[in-house]
């Protein structure tokens, strides 16, 4: 078996390397090794059946990238409400987004993968994303959240994201939901929880549920706008963007 890249061969040249990704010198570096490791480039964890892959740092990243790229919007609009800063951290993190930014930044020279999937430019494109978020499981680990946050804002925010624009890039949550329902042959239907008459906040509380499974809930003073956030939220969660 041939991977696409090894990051064994010289401890060295890959903190160098790897310093000159996220701007700083990483301390712990197996974890940002383990960052790049594909599935199908790792092996079982001795004793266990967990592969040495970047899933569990995907997953960790993933939520830790959530939480910083909701205080980073949080900051830029003071004056926005719930559903406006929702539907901008989507857009952010979305799988089209964060593989562009991966693709940018040059994470897929880092992946280390078995040989045949790294000839495959779309899935190379939709691993780069997930080693993206993988990378930012491990500074966090590595340096914690103020280090994390530099690194999302200054490598990844600011040269390639425009705040003050991607609010007007408009992406039909509920449409993009409702196709995925179809092609998949799943029942969705809006539910509500709580009338705007009843709530002590006076707003509609809705939740999207698909084949009797409550997916995601959201509130607003209008109903038809907490439908809307609670498709963004599903669509996140369902890791749908308007490439599929």
């Amino acid at each position: 078996m041939r991977f696409f890249f090894s990051l064994n061969k010289n401890d060295k040249a890959t903190r160098a390397k790897i310093r000159d990704l996220i701007g700083f010198r990483p301390g712990n570096l197996e974890l940002y090794k383990k960052a790049f490791r594909h599935l199908s480039a790792s092996e079982k964890i001795q004793f266990t059946s967990v592969k040495n892959s970047n899933e569990r740092l995907e997953y960790l990243g993933d939520a830790v990238l959530d939480m910083v790229i909701a205080e980073i919007v949080f900051k830029k609009f003071p004056f926005k409400g719930e559903g406006f800063l929702t539907e901008v951290r989507s857009k952010i993190v979305s799988r089209r987004q964060l593989s562009s930014m991966a693709i940018k930044i040059g994470i897929p020279s880092f992946i280390e993968v078995e040989d045949v999937l790294s000839k495959n430019r779309h899935v190379m494109s939709s691993l780069a994303g997930n080693a993206l978020e993988a990378l930012v499981g491990a500074i966090y680990l590595d340096r914690g959240y103020r280090a994390t946050k530099h690194f999302v804002y200054k490598k990844l925010i600011k040269p390639h994201i425009d705040l003050d624009d991607i609010h007007n890039l408009h992406i039909n949550y509920k449409s993009l939901v409702n196709q995925w329902a179809q092609k998949n042959k799943k029942q969705l239907e809006f539910k509500i929880l709580t009338d705007k008459g009843n709530a002590k906040n006076g707003k509609f509380k809705i939740a999207l549920v698909i084949d009797g499974e409550e997916i995601a809930t959201a509130e607003n003073y209008s109903k038809k706008n907490a439908e809307k956030m609670a498709c963004s939220k599903a669509a996140e969660q369902l890791g749908l963007t308007p490439q599929n």
